[in-house]
């Protein structure tokens, strides 16, 4: 029905002129009459583009008059999102009705009709903007388009569709991948192949799961030390993002970090305050914690200053430093697609797995609803997947989380074995001689578990791998049935790496075999 507000200001009809000048939320002024704004943040940069609508002026102009009346209101993420449903309206009238001079009732069914089902998610959208718009006062937007778009069928985007399917590409990561990117990540680091800063943005967006733009939000001021019992307390300020009400900065949540973590952003933080004071520069706590590498990545000057990044330049060095990882997918053969989303829904599918309530999972994504969280919650159970013999038989070739390298009995000098490795393989059996060493130094590790994972490590080809995966997978099975599943599925890349060593021992020997018999 027609609301008495909505219906005084749709019979306005004076004519709309746009101010000379307008000015966002956050105080940036743009001019209005301009056929290309960019509006500038201080993290991100949002083009809005009027110039090739294809319709008349007058509703251009109106439509330019909402965008400027959101700007003045919300944050500009939130303008640009109405900004782009009711562009995608107007470019579809265009192609039948380009002197429509409003929009009417026949333009928003004709546009949700035009649209594939799976699509038809932004008429809706686009209907609630179309409203927006009329009450406002704003012209361009007739009376009969505002009851339409009020009544016309409600479609919504499966914006969980790729959690709930487990999409190998989209979805949340597997604990093999995930493991096993996160592995890669601090050999290579340990290595010198990546650099302090990007280390430091690639833990972060695998522990606690930020937002590129809330990466790019963070300040030196924004971690706290404090001193505990038994070391430092270190606790990160995340500053919140997509809170419509909520300016730059203006809301913080406290997310505590693992010592681990906290020791490497206080490094990155020291680093920072350091260049910042050859920079002249006096107030070092509202430096940004990840500054800008060149000037694409900011809108300040990128030469002689901490400048602040983009969120699309934070998203950017995630992709490139993890996918530069090269590890590989046992789903799907391939090196796995690596980018922030995929992170989120990993750590909101590993807090469901941990069996976090719908207001915790919410808490740790940073929603405000807890609407996204639940589809995490409803696939909890089908996520507690069982691993046996002949599933890790399979997807050890895929998965290739074995690092080292096979080696015969004797050949130390050739492989660098600088000892040799002996473990336990059954209960109340005395340790066995299952392969040797490269490293140098002194080990911690326990052995042999966690040798098959790593890269020094040489096992035997007639080691005795396979009564030591029989035992891991024992070992599994003992401690899921105890319901420490979350605990034993920590095993699960010991076990694949296991498993790859036992496939390329048996290959091995055949093909010694064969060659004896050739």
């Amino acid at each position: 029905m027609l609301d008495r507000v909505a219906a005084n200001s749709l019979r306005t009809k004076a004519a709309y002129k746009l101010p000379a000048q307008a000015e966002t939320r956050d105080g940036y002024v743009y001019c209005p009459g301009d056929d290309d704004w960019a509006i500038i943040t201080a993290t991100q940069r949002r083009n809005f583009h009027f110039g090739d609508l294809g319709v008349a002026v007058s509703l251009v102009t109106g439509f330019k008059g909402f965008v400027v009346a959101r700007l003045r209101s919300e944050n500009p993420q939130s303008a640009y999102t109405n900004y782009q449903w009711l562009r995608l309206l107007l470019l579809n009238i265009a192609t039948y009705d380009p002197a429509a001079i409003e929009i009417s009732s026949a333009h928003v069914m004709n546009y949700q009709a035009a649209l594939e089902e799976r699509y038809r998610y932004r008429s809706t959208q686009a209907n609630d903007a179309v409203r927006n718009w009329a009450r406002l006062g704003i012209p361009g937007v007739s009376e009969e388009a505002f009851v339409a778009a009020a009544d016309m069928p409600k479609y919504h985007s499966n914006k969980a569709r790729a959690v709930r399917l487990r999409c190998p590409i989209e979805g949340a990561y597997s604990n093999l991948e995930y493991d096993g990117l996160y592995k890669a990540l601090h050999a290579a680091f340990a290595s010198g192949k990546i650099s302090l800063d990007n280390y430091a943005i690639c833990l972060l967006s695998g522990a606690i799961a930020p937002r590129p733009i809330q990466i790019a939000s963070l300040m030196v001021g924004d971690l706290k030390i404090t001193a505990g019992p038994v070391g430092k307390i270190y606790t990160l300020c995340v500053p919140r993002a997509k809170q419509r009400s909520g300016g730059y900065r203006a809301q913080f949540t406290d997310r505590p970090l693992v010592e681990e973590i906290g020791m490497v952003l206080e490094a990155q933080a020291r680093i920072v305050r350091e260049k910042a004071r050859r920079c002249g520069m006096n107030d070092l706590k509202q430096m940004p914690l990840f500054p800008a590498l060149h000037a694409c990545g900011t809108f300040f000057d990128g030469k002689m200053t901490v400048a602040r990044p983009t969120s699309s330049s934070m998203a950017m060095r995630i992709i490139s430093v993890m996918e530069g990882l090269g590890v590989k997918s046992e789903r799907t053969g391939g090196e796995i697609n690596v980018n922030a989303t995929r992170a989120r829904r990993t750590i909101g599918t590993r807090a469901a797995q941990e069996g976090k309530s719908l207001e915790e999972i919410a808490a740790v994504l940073d929603h405000t609803s807890v609407a996204t969280a639940s589809s995490y919650v409803e696939i909890r159970s089908e996520l507690l997947q069982h691993l046996d013999k002949k599933v890790a038989m399979l997807l050890a070739p895929m998965a290739q989380r074995f690092a080292g390298t096979l080696a015969a009995r004797g050949d130390d000098l050739e492989h660098g074995i600088q000892r040799h490795v002996f473990g336990a393989v059954d209960d109340g059996e005395g340790p066995a001689d299952v392969g040797g060493c490269g490293k140098h130094s002194f080990c911690g590790l326990g052995k042999p578990i966690a040798c098959y994972t790593c890269r020094l490590f040489h096992p035997w080809l007639d080691g005795p791998h396979e009564a030591i995966l029989d035992g891991l997978l024992a070992r599994r099975r003992r401690m899921a049935a105890d319901g420490s599943l979350m605990v034993a599925i920590t095993l699960d890349d010991t076990i694949i790496a296991c498993a790859e060593v036992v496939r390329k021992c048996h290959a091995g020997k055949a093909s010694l075999e064969s060659d004896q018999d050739g």
